[in-house]
């Protein structure tokens, strides 16, 4: 966090200069762009990373990881990190189809509170958004209601961002990038939604950068799915013929009595977003009643439908766990609930479903961006969180500032 997290005193009233950090990771990131998106992974790269990761999530205050495989009866590899002095949620969950990816993955999430925690004051400077002539529409989507247009004459902390389009510095409010959810908030805080959208922590800054980038896309869908008018009713695909990771998914969940409905939830991108709802399909009493949802942009359909999935059964491990503080006990339903009903409708009333075409077939993180520039979701931004070299992490907060933000309580 910053020195102080309750005052913003201290803070060098100008923008640094470009200096050799932002430098360098703006070099970083413009030779990845080109790097090819589909790479196939190296199956010893998980176990390798776990134990580079173990000795550094100790000092970073995880102390325990759980292996919650066994909560639930699927057998789909899940991990939680749990870091008792976090500023918000204290677990993190993981997934993959090995356990060593479940933990690398629970790890990383809680890495990235670790990191946005931990802002150093060398690099945040205040300032007005006048005195940096910030473009009046840049940051409207972010704002919140009450924010109004005065915040603009409001001296508040601001760090440094790379425009990855343009590879120029972008000084960006500190508060879209830190993660110090107290109460009191810090200070400077209060004007921009708060969100986690676009954090992530990587073994590289280009692939820590490339994740955070797909979560601003998905995000950006999955908030105009929820203001599109007959959007379930409409947008359902097939999950059958997606590909084999998905059909991996289907033969392990079926014979455990687990049933998915698929979305497909346009984006101005053109990548392929989808939106997905496990729920148990059974007559007798469910280990959890109420559905869980996940939600991934791929740059296939493929890789956005087998992600979203692997994170609604993941979500319902971590349910399943009660580990979680921010889940209550208005998430523990019975089947007879009519919530539950509603939603049991929702997912196994057969519907017309339609498949999910991807007119836009990236090859490179470079047609990513050029992309959201063109359809007006950008700029995008990134600024450079923390790292550790010895334990082979980075963390970069990407700001899409033209996307719809997405901060609906479920």
């Amino acid at each position: 966090m910053l020195s102080d997290p309750d005052t913003a005193e201290g803070l060098t009233p100008a923008p640094p200069a470009i200096d050799g950090r932002i430098a360098d990771f703006r070099d970083e990131l413009a030779a990845g762009l080109r790097q090819p998106l589909d790479t196939p992974a190296d199956p010893g790269a998980a176990e390798a990373c776990f134990r580079r990761l173990l000795p550094f999530s100790r000092r970073a205050g995880i102390t325990r990881l759980a292996d919650l495989t066994g909560l639930d009866r699927l057998g789909l590899p899940v991990a939680q990190a749990i870091q008792p002095a976090a500023l918000s949620e204290v677990t993190s969950l993981g997934r993959g189809l090995t356990l060593m990816e479940a933990a690398v993955g629970a790890i990383m999430e809680g890495l990235e509170r670790y990191f946005a925690e931990r802002i150093p004051s060398s690099d945040c400077f205040l300032a007005t958004a006048d005195e940096l002539r910030i473009d009046a529409a840049m940051l409207e989507n972010l704002l919140l209601p009450h924010a109004g247009t005065g915040w603009r004459s409001l001296p508040i902390p601001w760090t440094l961002a790379v425009d990855v389009a343009s590879g120029a510095p972008q000084p960006v409010p500190l508060e879209l990038v830190h993660t110090c959810y107290t109460d009191p908030e810090p200070q400077g805080d209060g004007l921009f939604i708060r969100t986690t959208t676009g954090l992530a922590c990587h073994s590289t800054a280009r692939d820590a950068f490339a994740h955070g980038l797909f979560e601003c896309i998905e995000r950006d869908a999955i908030a105009r799915a929820f203001t599109t008018h007959g959007f379930f009713d409409r947008r359902r695909i097939a999950t059958s013929h997606i590909g084999p990771k998905v059909e991996h998914i289907l033969s392990v969940t079926r014979t455990q009595g687990i049933a998915f409905a698929l979305w497909h939830a346009p984006s101005p991108t053109d990548l392929p977003v989808i939106w997905c709802q496990a729920i148990e399909a059974g007559a007798s009493e469910p280990t959890l009643a109420l559905p869980t949802e996940g939600h991934s942009a791929g740059f296939t359909v493929e890789t956005a439908a087998a992600s979203a999935m692997l994170e609604a059964l993941s979500a319902r491990a971590g349910a399943i766990s009660g580990a979680r503080d921010d889940q209550t006990r208005e998430h523990d339903r019975k089947s007879t609930d009519p919530l539950v009903a509603d939603a049991r409708r929702l997912i196994l009333e057969a519907t017309a479903a339609g498949t999910a075409a991807s007119p836009f077939a990236p090859t490179c993180l470079r047609d990513v961006v050029d992309r959201v520039a063109a359809c007006g979701l950008g700029p995008v931004l990134a600024v450079p969180v923390g790292a550790d070299a010895e334990a082979g992490v980075a963390c970069v907060r990407t700001i899409l500032a033209g996307a719809q933000p997405f901060s609906i309580l479920r």
